[in-house]
C-alpha cells in the first residue's frame, strides 16, 4: 500500500495500549483510504479463517511510526481489534502486509 521513508520501529501487541494516537487520519488519498480498507478486511479473513498473521504499520500521536506483526480478529471504519482484546484505531494504520 503506503511505502514510508521513516524507519518503522517493531512494537509487540501488548505494548499498543501504552500508546496514545491522534485523531487525524494518516492516509489523505481517498483511493489509498479505500485500499486500506479492503486490506483489512481480507486480513481479517485472513486471521478468523487460517490464524494468519500480517504486519501492521502504523503511526501513534507522537508521530512515530510503528509495526506489527498480528493477527486480526476484527476490522471496522473505526478500529481494528486484536488478540486480547487490543484495540488499534483504523486511522493511525499506514500499510498491512500479508506474511
Amino acid at each position: 500500500m503506503d511505502s514510508t521513508s521513516v524507519s518503522p520501529k517493531t512494537i509487540e501487541k501488548e505494548d499498543i495500549i501504552h500508546l496514545n494516537f491522534s485523531s487525524v487520519d494518516v492516509i489523505t488519498d481517498p483511493a489509498k483510504k479505500r485500499l486500506r480498507e479492503i486490506y483489512l478486511q481480507k486480513a481479517e479473513r485472513y486471521g478468523n479463517g487460517y490464524k494468519g498473521k500480517v504486519k501492521i504499520q502504523f503511526i501513534a500521536a507522537d508521530n512515530q511510526v510503528y509495526v506489527v506483526n498480528t493477527t486480526i480478529w476484527s476490522a471496522d471504519h473505526e478500529h481494528v481489534s486484536l488478540k486480547h482484546g487490543i484495540v488499534l484505531p483504523t486511522k493511525s494504520i499506514l500499510d498491512i502486509e500479508f506474511s
